[in-house]
């Protein structure tokens, strides 16, 4: 009996032992997790205020043990949001008690860890500034399915997927869907929304921390993985793994929902002839981490190979408890006719200038007339029966901008159909809207827009001596023309998922006249004067599906003439309706001038020469 009370004491206090251990170790975690996560803010260094952006990654030894953070700084900012690829990032390791904090000593300075800031000192212990804690989240995080949608994934079952499981889980209003399973639905040309979340998991490294994929039809994997801080290769979370590693690495911390949003072009086939590669965009919490990327092959361990067939959405199951919420896709018919409604602004510059109507019927029927599937629509300011907006596929704006800008009138309806992913155009005075929120909006709709005090709006002879490998500029031979470009655009910091079509330099005549709202301002100046190319033409690939064209010119209307000048534009509205652009791009006649005058606004001046005109269009051609 009493050696029974003996080992049960011990039995007992063995228990307790783990209880009291378990009990520390979940402490401990919470605690790890709690400071994990990203800081950001701005340093006072000897060469003057910078900014900053630091990642701290918790880890412990494979038993739980010596628990510590590793810090990432990044000069200029978080990834994504300041920092770019190939830009200074430090690393440093702090060991971690529940309690006060972690210290860290990273790129010659020191920094503590303390009630949710990293305070920096130098290694005289003199102030730098402090970093607070900020928690970033996706732009698309809860993204309702558009009209059409299919929903492979709301919550309430599973029953879209083949092995497909419905979790419920505490915190959750809906259930979550776990991994290893595979939609019975296939898809070819499709958009997809999906939500994530990698599981806290200090202990684990590599591939083993947080694995699993998305393989678009079932064929092209984008990687999901704790990648949190890592330099973002195409095996960790943003890559399409064994094919192209991630513009930038985007992952948010485990434990965070982060979001997918996909935009994926089926390869073409002849018969069993592979005759264009797959290709799809990526955003990543918004940040765009593939841009049209070519899929040369499937992915490594994909459970399909290529084919003519479509497939469907797999999540693949690694040994890791990775959860998905909010699946939804929006399938393309390549074969379905798009539908491209311009609104045209009213009279504005007198005849041959800023003639929207005239131009906005001149595209629209050389594109009725391409033999694409596009069919279009012309209205005056806006169309009688709005609705007619809500199945558009593209909608171009040819108008004056600034204050009097029609879109501002409307700016709830616009807001509606760039949330479904309708496409945007601008063309000349409309990329210009005042600053503030219509500004914010357009630098999230087109990518850049007409800021006053910061772009100008000088006549000059743009020469585009070089063209981007892009669809946009299929067909599109180098060529110089006289036209009002304005410039320095107010665009997305660092240009992110921006991609300049049409740029040149700016002669220093750009700048003769006096600053003012639209003539010129002490950056504009810096900028010409150091001859940075100004883009004035681009693209943009919005998270939403949407895309967008912003173009400058077309101030000069005689300039629809030009067939190179005229195919861009051409190009960018069929790139925007998410159609293949012919490899010759988009072909039209050349207008002659009377097609030219046709629906102009006004009538010829007296001092209107059709001779001296004639030979302009001439000049075009040779």
């Amino acid at each position: 009996m009493h050696r029974l009370r003996i080992l049960a004491t011990l039995a007992a206090s063995l228990l307790l032992a783990c209880v009291a251990n378990a009990q520390a170790q979940d402490t401990t975690d919470r605690d790890l997790a709690e400071r994990q996560g990203e800081y950001t803010g701005v340093l006072k260094l000897a060469a003057g205020e910078a900014p900053f952006g630091a990642q701290l990654i918790a880890l412990t030894e494979r038993d739980g043990g010596k628990p510590h953070l590793h810090m990432v700084l990044h000069e200029g900012g978080l990834p994504g949001a300041g920092w770019k690829r190939g830009e200074p990032r430090h690393e440093g390791d702090a060991d971690f008690a529940s309690g006060p904090g972690a210290t860290f000593e990273v790129a010659g300075m020191k920094a503590v860890l303390a009630d949710g800031a990293l305070r920096f000192v130098d290694a005289a212990g003199a102030e730098l500034g402090s970093l607070p804690r900020v928690v970033r989240q996706s732009p698309t995080l809860g993204a309702a399915p558009p009209a059409g949608a299919v929903v492979l994934f709301d919550g309430s079952s599973a029953d879209a997927f083949e092995g497909g499981t419905r979790l419920d889980e505490e915190g959750h209003d809906g259930g979550l869907l776990g991994v290893g399973c595979d939609s019975k639905q296939a898809f070819q040309d499709h958009r997809i929304h999906l939500e994530f979340r990698t599981p806290f998991q200090p202990a684990a490294r590599g591939q083993g921390r947080g694995n699993s994929g998305v393989y678009v039809q079932g064929r092209y994997e984008c990687q999901v993985l704790d990648s949190f801080g890592l330099e973002g290769r195409e095996n960790e979370c943003g890559g399409v793994y064994s094919i192209a590693a991630p513009i930038v690495n985007a992952c948010l911390p485990p434990g965070q929902w982060q979001t997918y949003d996909i935009d994926f072009t089926a390869a073409r086939f002849d018969g069993e002839t592979k005759v264009r590669d797959a290709r799809m965009t990526v955003h990543l919490n918004g940040i765009l981490v593939h841009d049209d990327l070519q899929l040369t092959h499937a992915t490594t361990a994909s459970p399909r190979q290529e084919g003519a067939a479509a497939g469907g959405l797999y999540l693949q199951d690694h040994g890791n408890p990775v959860r998905y919420r909010n699946v939804w896709v929006v399938e393309r018919d390549p074969a379905k006719r798009r539908k491209v409604v311009f609104l045209a602004g009213g009279p504005s510059h007198g005849y041959g200038a800023h003639e929207h109507e005239a131009g906005c019927r001149l595209l629209a029927k050389a594109l009725d007339e391409s033999g694409l599937p596009i069919d279009t629509e012309v209205h005056v300011l806006w169309p009688e029966h709005e609705e007619t907006l809500d199945t558009a596929d593209v909608i171009v704006s040819f108008a004056d901008g600034g204050g009097g800008h029609p879109l501002l009138r409307h700016m709830d309806v616009m807001r509606r159909q760039m949330a479904r992913g309708a496409s945007l155009v601008c063309i000349h005075y409309a990329v210009e809207v005042p600053t503030g929120e219509p500004g914010a909006r357009f630098v999230d709709w087109l990518g850049g827009y007409f800021e006053t005090h910061w772009s100008v709006n000088p006549m000059w002879t743009a020469s585009f001596a070089a063209l981007p490998d892009h669809p946009v500029a299929r067909g599109v031979k180098p060529f110089a023309i006289h036209d009002e470009w304005y410039f320095h655009m107010r665009f997305r910091p660092d240009l992110e998922s921006v991609t300049p079509i049409l740029s040149a330099i700016a002669p220093a005549s750009t700048m003769s006249r006096e600053d003012g709202p639209h003539s010129g301002n002490p950056s504009v100046r810096a900028a010409v004067a150091a001859g940075e190319p100004q883009h004035v033409a681009w693209v943009r690939q919005r998270p939403d599906g949407g895309r967008a064209f912003g173009f400058t010119g077309a101030h000069v209307h005689w300039n629809w003439g030009h067939d190179d000048f005229r195919k861009v534009v051409l190009n960018a509205i069929t790139w925007c309706a998410h159609l293949d652009v012919p490899e010759g791009g988009v072909p039209s006649t050349t207008p002659d001038l009377a097609a030219l005058q046709a629906n102009q606004s006004g009538e010829p001046g007296k001092n209107f020469d059709a001779a001296q005109l004639q030979q302009l269009l001439d000049s075009f051609r040779r």
